[in-house]
């Protein structure tokens, strides 16, 4: 933006003190951004600026701006500045929740966060600064990726490198890696978003897509509001791209602050203990009756799990993605652990293409930040029928299994209801032959190789068919079956560990996660991280 015409620049050989005017005034005209206007229709809209916005998120007075006198400069013949355009991009170093973070930003009221006359951007400084100190890195994406201005600035169309990738797979393996969709995201930015530990939008405001809808309508024909097309009911609903929605700006900011609290600095550390005042040994009688005596019945796990957290906090993460599996953070005994359950209420929870998916890529996530996992088992098994098999289910449910029989993070199972066949594996899996499974349950617990009514129907159809009345038939071979699903006779097979009253659930739970803090620090000695894939 032009510079004050009566402003007279520093020169060299002048006073220190005019120098330091010169910098608040060349900060002074970064601060005004991409005009007074933009910022204003910025507000207008609900939404707060770039450095707003890192001020928020971060402990008040920590975020430090590095970079902030980068820009497009022009200078008279006598050495005055006359004209002045920030880069698009904000970045620096800040605290959240006391603890150091590199965090970044684009300024989208300067050419959509993609000016083509000057760049700055994480790759410069947050990622190195990240990577370095084994910090987490936080972006606060708003940036449409490549501008076409750049190619006519730059005289020439360029063949793209993929030299940001590397860093972003190192920062995968390294240290937690949070994005926040801010607004508008296209391209470079919206992918590199989408390879981060959590990331949230913010709903009705936020898009992420590798072109927003002019390009579309220019290359397929498609019309479409940009929405519909990478809105918050297309990836947080249905394709599972992105983890959380928030409400608006601020509870954005309070889940990225909640995510990161669950986790340690980096993957070679173990999250601190942090003192919640929640008797670890208290019994929890709502937790006797919770399961209906009706085994069709369903319940609401998530007060299942709440009962059974510290002070009933937990942060959930993919709640509207894979539904029938509820995945999330929570403390017992001040401790951190990741904590997986399912929801009878959506397909009873049994395991589909997207439910596996979501289990393996939370199962990597703690497995890397050395957390502890307590399990809620309720699973039929894999969902059935023509749908579910459309969606790979099988080859997905195997990824399941495969990245919890690899995780080396110990995991402790309530066997609260059902636990029926291979997709029972995945949090059964104990990884390591050596390894002690610590299973626990429940007077409601069933299990076995195949639910008994559809294992009935399969193994005794021709004696069914035969019978002169099949219904009735069947009906007396599966009264028969269920009288042996007893769990007092698993136990004395030690199938599990324990039958126990639900209402020790949360004291074993604490006991458990403190148990396993000599052997997470031992973990996070590991010499190389697998990646956690997005």
């Amino acid at each position: 933006m032009p510079a004050d015409p009566n402003h007279d620049s520093w020169k060299p050989g002048e006073p220190w003190e005019k120098a330091l005017d010169e910098l608040e005034y060349i900060r002074s005209l970064a601060r005004e951004m991409g005009g007074l206007d933009r910022i204003q229709r910025f507000h207008d809209k609900g939404k707060y600026t770039a450095r707003e916005r890192m001020e928020r998120l971060a402990d008040p007075g920590t975020f430090q701006e590095a970079g902030m006198l980068v820009g497009a400069s022009e200078y008279d013949k006598d050495g005055n500045l006359t004209d002045f355009k920030p880069g698009a991009y904000v970045m620096g170093l800040a605290e959240i929740n006391g603890r150091p973070v590199a965090i970044g930003g684009h300024d989208f009221t300067i050419s959509g966060g993609s000016p083509h006359d000057i760049h700055k951007g994480p790759s410069q400084f947050t990622e190195p600064l990240a990577l370095t100190y084994g910090i987490p890195s936080v972006q606060l994406i708003e940036g449409v990726g490549h501008s076409s201005k750049s190619d006519e600035h730059s005289g020439r169309m360029a063949l793209p490198q993929g030299e940001n990738w590397w860093r972003l797979a190192e920062m995968m393996r390294s240290v937690p890696v949070v994005a926040g969709f801010m607004g508008a995201c296209a391209g470079l930015p919206a992918a590199a978003g989408c390879v981060s530990h959590f990331n949230c939008m913010v709903k009705d405001q936020s898009q992420v897509f590798p072109s927003g809808p002019p390009v579309v309508e220019r290359a397929i024909g498609e019309v479409i509001h940009k929405n519909d097309l990478g809105g918050y009911k297309m990836h947080v609903h249905e394709s599972g791209e992105v983890d959380n929605a928030a409400d608006n700006e601020d509870d954005l900011f309070d889940q990225i602050r909640s995510f990161l609290s669950y986790l340690p600095s980096n993957m070679h550390q173990v999250a601190e203990r942090i003192d919640t005042g929640d008797d670890p040994r208290r019994p929890v009688e709502e937790l006797l009756n919770i399961i209906p005596t009706s085994r069709t019945r369903g319940y609401n796990p998530r007060k299942l799990i709440k009962l059974c957290t510290d002070n009933g906090d937990f942060f959930e993460m993919r709640r509207h993605f894979g539904g029938s599996l509820i995945t999330g953070f929570g403390r017992f005994d001040g401790y951190s652990a990741g904590i997986i359950a399912n929801d009878p209420m959506i397909m009873a929870g049994a395991m589909d293409g997207p439910a596996a998916d979501k289990y393996a890529h939370f199962v990597m996530l703690c497995d890397a930040f050395n957390l502890p996992i307590v399990i809620f088992i309720d699973m039929p098994g894999f969902m059935l029928g023509s749908a579910a098999e459309r969606g790979a289910q099988m080859r997905r449910g195997a990824r399941a299994l495969l990245a919890s029989a690899e995780a080396e993070v110990p995991k402790v199972e309530f066997m609260v209801r059902k636990a029926y066949g291979v997709a029972a594996d995945a949090p059964n899996s104990i990884g390591h032959p050596y390894n002690v499974n610590l299973r626990f349950g429940w007077p409601a617990g069933e299990w076995g190789g195949i639910p008994i009514e559809g294992g009935v129907a399969a193994a005794y159809k021709r004696e069914i068919e035969a019978a002169p009345d099949p219904d009735a038939h069947r009906k007396m071979i599966e009264d028969r079956l269920l009288a042996m699903r007893s769990p007092m006779k698993a136990a004395h097979a030690f199938d599990v560990i324990d039958l126990i009253d639900p209402r020790q659930t949360r004291r074993l739970a604490c006991q458990f996660v403190k148990l396993a803090q000599p052997k997470l620090k031992r973990l996070a000695d590991r010499p190389h991280k697998r990646m956690v894939w997005p």
